[in-house]
């Protein structure tokens, strides 16, 4: 891909706003006072202070400026931090004395650092309006440098010795009358297989793709591709031997595709479409149709006639995705909607994680907007403690445990979902993933979020019964999952949240519907008193383990505006300090 460079120092050097302007565009990379004074306060006081109070004062304050930071994350000293907001580095990672981590760029996500990696003193990860990715236990040594101007992918377990140099982009210099730095550049990125070991003072250079437990020698230029198990050396490099290892073949597991229907005429074609297109093992496809009045079963038949119709009643789309639990062949099942579309590997993607997870029940990928495929709509979410769902914007490269997997396009287990008794066919509509996946959660399962997957999904307009259902749905859910200390530690914050979103409901003109939806809750207390006694026996996990307190969109689309956003991050920071306090009390 060829880029014209885009001469970033040269470019913030001309942002307005002064000296602090351009310092905040070169190294915060976000605006604002208040992001620029965290940033001075966190470095000046925990960058260079020795010993093991600099260790834990860096530890402590890191990730308050970071993208993310997982558990036992350690920095060593002078390390550098710029637009630290799009660095993410998993648990355990080690950050040596002096390293650069700079993640600037206009339109790229910024550095990922894998599970337990160690990267080496005064070494540097440069992004240039590029991506490095770094998997786990990857160990680089001292002094190296990694630049990319698209991605730079470094598989698990992969050791980079010192001083070795991966440049992730090139200048082109064809007109000898334009200086280089003035011509286009070019960007193919670089890929470095798991298991590998990358000797001293070698150079990997752009476009070069090396697999798996490849040994390079020192002092080495790869200009090439590297095949998997090999060992090379040399400028030019050259392959000089062969590492013999025998392979097991992965085996795949076979994967049935749920399809739920209503209406769906003008939008099932390229839904049925994206799924025989999928690189994966599809055993069947089933579609259950909710008594739709067009023609979408009639369009399936004919043009999809390897497709099994099964026809239901309009009960919602929960019964609908038990049937097709119940009639798969297959122990994974992927539910979709009928107006989602599928990227071609997310079916693979998905099934790769849960082979790799047995312990896991459900996973979903992001879901994008299908008019604007770069926008997200869903990415997995958590459960806060007041009884809402807090949108997940981690976007990790490797499968993230959350909350909540969003049931448009997610793969069960369906063991796994049998053993829960499926969806809650009695939520119509609104919370059915998050009731579902944190009783799949309490029972043991892990719900996971694959941010390397995709799907497409058309925008649909809510109606007013879907205020009934939010109301009413979410009071079920509490009632029903909430151990009984919970309920009481955590009620006064519940009806703290529920009357403010029942105001805001109120004002937007959503008055009958609040009612109502309050008015449901009292009189299915008896149908939710035995569900709660099912939840309680088959539960393994504690509330204090899923429940949390991250920010949450108090107000729905009007959380950002400048005379609501300091009201919802007080109310945030007065229910986390509220959870602080109940927290080691919740069982």
């Amino acid at each position: 891909m060829v880029k014209k460079d885009d001469m970033e120092i040269q470019k913030a050097l001309s942002v307005k706003g002064g000296r602090l302007g351009q310092y905040q565009e070169l190294i915060v990379g976000k605006r604002g006072l208040g992001n620029f004074i965290l940033y001075e306060l966190i470095t000046a006081l925990a960058g260079r202070m020795p010993g093991a109070l600099g260790l834990y004062l860096r530890a402590r304050l890191y990730p308050r400026i970071l993208g993310y930071a997982g558990r036992g994350v350690l920095f060593g000293r002078d390390v550098v931090l710029r637009h630290p907001w799009k660095i993410f580095i998993d648990d355990g990672a080690v950050i040596d004395d002096g390293c650069v981590l700079d993640a600037k760029g206009d339109a790229n996500r910024g550095i990922f650092i894998g599970r337990e990696a160690f990267i080496g003193r005064h070494s540097m990860l440069f992004c240039k309006n590029g991506d490095i990715i770094l998997g786990e236990k990857v160990n680089i040594g001292f002094n190296a440098m990694i630049y990319s101007a698209s991605e730079v992918r470094i598989g698990d377990s992969a050791l980079i010795a010192a001083y070795s140099y991966l440049v992730g982009g090139t200048h082109h210099f064809e007109d000898p009358t334009i200086p280089v730095l003035e011509q286009k550049r070019s960007s193919r990125g670089i890929q470095v297989g798991p298991g590998g070991w990358i000797g001293a003072h070698v150079t990997i250079f752009d476009g070069v793709h090396i697999g798996k437990h490849v040994v390079i020698g020192a002092g080495s230029a790869v200009h090439r591709r590297l095949p998997d198990y090999c060992v090379a050396a040399g400028n030019p490099v050259t392959i000089i031997n062969r590492r013999r290892v025998e392979e097991e073949p992965v085996r795949h597991l076979s994967v049935t595709v749920g399809i739920i229907n209503y209406n769906g005429a003008g939008v099932l074609k390229e839904a049925l479409e994206s799924v025989q297109k999928q690189d994966a093992d599809i055993h069947e496809i089933i579609l259950v149709d909710n008594e739709s009045t067009d023609d979408s079963v009639r369009f399936v038949q004919k043009r999809f006639p390897n497709v099994r119709i099964i026809s239901m009643k309009n009960r919602g789309p929960n019964p609908a995705r038990n049937r097709i639990l119940r009639e798969a062949g297959t122990d994974l099942v992927l539910l979709m909607d009928n107006d989602i579309v599928l990227d071609p590997d997310y079916v693979s993607r998905l099934e790769a994680v849960l082979r790799d997870r047995p312990d896991a029940g459900a996973v979903s990928g992001r879901i994008c907007w299908y008019d604007h495929p770069d926008s997200l709509q869903y990415s997995g979410a958590h459960i806060h403690f007041a009884g809402a769902a807090s949108q997940n914007r981690l976007m990790l490269p490797r499968p993230l445990e959350v909350g909540v997997v969003p049931a448009g396009a997610v793969m069960v287990r369906r063991q796994a979902a049998m053993q829960i008794e499926g969806f809650d066919e009695d939520f119509f509509y609104g919370w059915a993933d998050g009731d579902f996946a944190f009783r799949m959660t309490l029972a043991g399962f892990s719900c996971l979020f694959d941010a390397q997957a995709r799907v497409l999904h058309r925008k649909v307009k809510k109606g007013m019964p879907w205020v009934r259902y939010q109301v009413r749905n979410r009071w079920w859910f509490i009632l029903k999952t909430y151990r009984f200390r919970t309920l009481i530690l955590t009620f006064p914050a519940v009806v703290l949240y529920q009357t403010a979103v029942g105001v805001y409901l109120i004002l937007k003109g959503h008055f009958l519907d609040y009612c109502r939806g309050c008015l449901d809750v009292w009189s299915s207390l008896g149908m939710i008193r035995k569900k709660r006694k099912f939840v309680m026996k088959m539960r393994v996990v504690s509330d204090r383990q899923v429940l949390g307190s991250r920010s949450i969109d108090l107000l729905g689309d009007t959380s950002g505006s400048n005379w609501v956003q300091p009201f919802v991050i007080f109310f945030n920071g007065l229910l986390r300090l509220y959870w602080f306090m109940i927290k080691s009390f919740v069982n």
